[in-house]
């Protein structure tokens, strides 16, 4: 799981990275518009993290249950 988190922390440079000249261009002048392959990658990297957040939460939820069911074994 630790290399799934540091996995979507590199994922965020990039995207950030991206988002940061678009946003200025966007807020600057309408005429310009943003690349097709800024956007097609934004999309990809925002996918990729969306994913890697819910299989950060599914197996933070499945930890968390076993610990449950664990303890109450014991007891």
């Amino acid at each position: 799981m630790e290399n799934l988190i540091i996995f979507r922390i590199f994922l965020a440079f990039p995207l950030i990275g991206l988002l940061i000249p678009d946003t200025g261009l966007f807020l600057s002048d309408a005429k310009n518009h943003l690349s097709a392959n800024h956007t097609i990658i934004e999309l990809t990297l925002l996918t990729s993290i969306i994913t890697c957040s819910v299989g950060i939460s599914y197996f933070k939820r499945k930890i968390n249950k076993d610990i449950n069911n664990d303890s109450l074994i014991s007891v």
